[in-house]
């Protein structure tokens, strides 16, 4: 059994009570996955430690939460985390140059030696592994080296429960807010970006938005079927994506429709992105069995003015892309 001194049990509860009452005053997803990582960290007492989310579509895990460090992504697989979250095995070790499946690039990039893991695999209400919960470089009561053990195990496991439930009903709700075919934004999603983010944007920066659509779409899916303009439709998100700056949001609107939010920037240049943008969806090849298909798209685009609302400005794009259409269609028009 596990001893701990009087003094470490008091302050192990007491920062444990702390991070309990950080999460009841909390509702938002970020801070309250920041104070669950936090709360495991107190729980084994470790130095560093992590929550990775298996992204499934792009076959990778990445932290949403690394504690003293940035970002991280590793292939799927791979590492101590893709070993726990693939085989749904909880790892520990306790000297990380003994074990073939730790990957030491995270440490040269950021300098950080990392002698012992316990790493716990994050599961769903159904079971199913959605991530998992790292925890990095054991500590002792006076802030040395230790080992992990086998009722850090259990303690941990408090913490991962609690993950679980928030990352499963943060990507269900991200389900509700994106569009299945091209995993962009729905227009649920746009109206909550678009009060979050582009409204406080508004008061003192310029953003400009385009409206666009395939020209004579459903003649596409007429031909060569219904699977044939969701091939469009995804590739010409991946194209959209790919121009994208990192502020910018583009979200399928419905139908053939793309919305795009362009903060920083003026008409003018909003015009010209969009103008780059029908230049090469006008060039891309898009295959669907044994069909190969070209399309062309038309754009509208105006500038978000603060005084109206969401619904307005969308209209003042739409009226341009009208215009576009009526003047021939594969054309930008602000």
């Amino acid at each position: 059994m596990e001893e701990y001194s009087t003094h470490s049990a008091e302050e192990l509860l007491e920062n444990i009570f702390f991070h309990i009452n950080q999460l009841t005053a909390e509702n938002d997803f970020p801070t309250t996955i920041l104070n669950l990582t936090n709360l495991g960290r107190t729980l084994v007492n470790s130095d560093r430690a992590s929550f990775w989310v298996w992204d499934r579509r792009n076959r990778q895990h990445f932290t949403i939460v690394a504690l003293d460090n940035g970002k991280i992504t590793v292939p799927e697989g791979k590492g101590i985390v893709g070993a726990s979250i693939l085989k749904n095995e909880t790892i520990l070790i306790n000297d990380t140059s003994q074990d073939y499946r730790f990957a030491s690039e995270v440490d040269k990039d950021t300098g950080y030696k990392t002698k012992s893991i316990l790493c716990m695999p994050v599961m769903d209400s159904k079971g199913a592994v959605i991530g998992a919960y790292q925890a990095i470089n054991k500590l002792d009561e006076n802030g040395e080296d230790g080992v992990f053990t086998e009722n850090d195990k259990k303690r941990l496991a408090l913490a991962a429960v609690y993950c679980g439930k928030m990352l499963e009903s943060y990507l269900l709700y991200n389900e509700s807010h994106m569009d299945t075919v091209t995993k962009l934004r729905n227009q649920k999603g746009f109206y909550e970006y678009y009060n979050k983010r582009i409204l406080p944007f508004l008061l003192g920066n310029k953003v400009s938005l385009v409206v666009g659509d395939v020209d004579m779409f459903s003649l596409t899916n007429r031909i060569h079927g219904r699977g044939s303009g969701d091939v469009v439709l995804k590739e010409i998100a991946d194209i959209i994506i790919y121009k994208l700056r990192l502020d910018d949001e583009v979200v399928r609107w419905e139908g053939d429709r793309f919305l795009i939010l362009l903060p920083k920037r003026s008409a003018q240049e909003a015009a010209a992105f969009a103008e780059e943008l029908r230049r090469e969806v006008e060039q891309a090849e898009f295959t669907y069995g044994d069909y190969h298909m070209r399309v062309t798209m038309s754009f509208g685009v105006s500038e978000i003015r603060f005084e109206n609302s969401s619904d307005v400005n969308i209209g003042l794009a739409v009226d341009k892309l009208m215009k576009a259409k009526e003047l021939g269609r594969n054309r930008v028009e602000y």
